[in-house]
């Protein structure tokens, strides 16, 4: 008996001293109570668990508790993501003097930073990317020299960025995209020497870059677009040793490119479109021989130079939007490692070249709202890799059947405003593959135009068209005047009643959502 009262006793002690051990401090847990008061914490989502329950703080969704050597259990970690937090955070969350990371994103929290953040001395990541914060960028920040990450993005932070944040000599990442921050880049920020990611896009940035944020030597991804940014591209740019994801598109940046740039030897990811970068191509680009991917749309380009084909390792080209203009530039078949090669309004015509079908790695491909007539080649059914063809507004007639296709996956075919047939869809569609968009422009089906009658002559239409065709719908000046289960209409002993626009419409039982129309054939009676 005594030996199990002694027993208890222990066990009784154990317990005690392990919840004693375990306690968090005071300010932690009256700080933590304050967040979940002021962010609406009984509408949480995910984390809510303990809370509110009245159990440990080190059972709280969400919480990091780690021991502090003397300090006890502290609070180090707030992971409480699309959560749906509302509200300004409390200021009371500076006495968590512990805290080394913050990740509130994609909820719905509002105001400012509060100041008090000033007192979190050992925080090394704080994202909040995808709230509703405003106000200017806190610039105390730079007082937090643990600081590796900073996730501002996707708000409506105003202002312009902080001189004072060239302190933080550990940032590595940095995220201010999607917000409406101004003004010029800091020349101070090339002080940043650590610093590997940044997110500066979708904001109204103006001026040019500075020269000195050539020294950020370890920086890898680097994203400017969609900002008002100008001038050139600096020679001192080419430090930048480590850059291996630059986009600058969306600005109003202009030529030449300095020929330093090929120094950057680790870039392969580059999109540098909707800038004024002239009529040629930069020489400079065709010797970055280790480039994987440049999109260069709607840049005033005019010509592509065959030396594009000593870019042996591109696997993605767009020249989108280019007035490019004339026949195919074949010297682009001669790429055989280019999986996606995007020419949407270029204003190329002629035929679909043979060899574009011979770059065996071709994944995308993308030639609409240009000027190409005849066929789609045949070989496209040998494109094992074909994921999508995309060829509309052309003046494009004739699809091959697929029946011998090669490929390794489904593909989809966007084919609207060309002069397909419904054989011609049918040829795609009967193979199980997947046309996204298959309006037509009007079908050539009436081989004149305009047709000169006496009156009470007998008139026979007839209409050219191919494919599976159940009905054609017969329409003078829009009002539909009859049907036939054949291409032709007959006119018995026409009258000036018969003058006008006719055209018809076919209907097919294996496109119950598509009707095709033919082009218009007026019709003048005479005396």
């Amino acid at each position: 008996m005594q030996k199990s009262i002694i027993g208890i006793i222990f066990l009784s002690f154990l317990f005690l001293s392990i919840e004693s051990r375990s306690q968090v401090a005071k300010q932690d847990s009256l700080a933590l109570v304050a967040l979940f008061n002021a962010t609406d914490g009984d509408n949480w989502t995910f984390w809510r668990g303990g809370w509110t329950g009245g159990s440990p703080v080190t059972n709280w969704g969400g919480v990091t508790v780690e021991e502090i050597p003397g300090q006890g259990y502290r609070v180090t970690g707030l992971t409480l993501w699309r959560n749906n937090l509302k509200g300004e955070l409390p200021p009371e969350m500076g006495d968590l003097t512990y805290l080394r990371h913050i990740h509130f994103n994609e909820n719905q929290l509002t105001g400012s930073i509060p100041e008090t953040f000033v007192n979190l001395k050992y925080l090394e990541d704080i994202s909040i990317t995808d709230n509703n914060f405003n106000g200017e960028l806190p610039g105390f920040l730079y007082q937090l020299p643990n600081l590796e990450i900073i996730g501002f993005g996707m708000n409506n932070f105003y202002g312009t960025l902080p001189e004072s944040w060239s302190a933080l000599q550990n940032l590595r990442d940095l995220y201010l995209q999607d917000n409406n921050l101004s003004g010029g880049l800091p020349a101070s920020w090339g002080e940043l020497k650590n610093l590997e990611k940044l997110g500066l896009n979708l904001n109204n940035f103006t001026g040019t870059l500075p020269p000195e944020w050539g020294n950020l030597e370890k920086l890898q991804e680097f994203t400017l677009w969609e900002n008002e940014l100008s001038g050139t591209i600096p020679e001192e740019f080419a430090g930048m040793k480590s850059l291996n994801f630059l986009e600058i598109s969306g600005n109003n940046f202009e030529g030449p490119l300095p020929q330093s740039f090929i120094q950057l030897e680790n870039l392969r990811e580059l999109y540098m479109g909707h800038n004024n970068w002239g009529e040629e191509f930069p020489t400079v680009l065709t010797e970055m021989t280790g480039l994987v991917s440049l999109f260069y749309n709607r840049t005033g380009l005019r010509t592509v130079p065959e030396e594009i084909t000593r870019m042996v390792n591109l696997r993605q080209l767009s020249l989108n939007h280019n007035d490019l203009g004339g026949e195919f530039p074949m010297h682009l078949t001669e790429m055989k490692n280019l999986e996606v090669l995007y020419l949407w309004n270029t204003r190329l015509e002629g035929e679909i070249p043979d060899e574009l079908f011979e770059l065996k790695n071709l994944q995308s491909l993308a030639l609409g709202d240009n000027n190409f007539t005849g066929s789609v080649p045949e070989a496209i059914a040998s494109l094992t890799n074909l994921r999508e063809f995309l060829v509309d507004n052309n003046q494009l007639s004739s699809f091959p059947d697929l029946e011998h296709h090669q490929f390794n996956q489904i593909p989809e075919f966007s084919l609207q405003g060309n002069y397909f047939h419904f054989e011609d869809l049918q040829h795609i569609q009967q193979h199980g593959f997947t046309i996204t968009s298959m309006e037509q422009r009007p079908l050539p089906a009436f081989n004149i135009t305009e047709k000169e009658k006496a009156a009470g002559e007998k008139v026979k239409l007839h209409a050219n068209a191919r494919g599976n065709i159940s009905s054609f719908h017969w329409y003078q000046n829009g009002e539909l005047i009859g049907q036939t289960s054949e291409p032709h209409f007959e006119l018995q002993s026409i009258t000036s009643e018969h003058n006008g626009l006719w055209h018809v419409e076919f209907h097919s039982e294996d496109f119950n959502n598509l009707t095709l129309q033919s082009n218009e054939l007026r019709i003048t009676i005479t005396d």
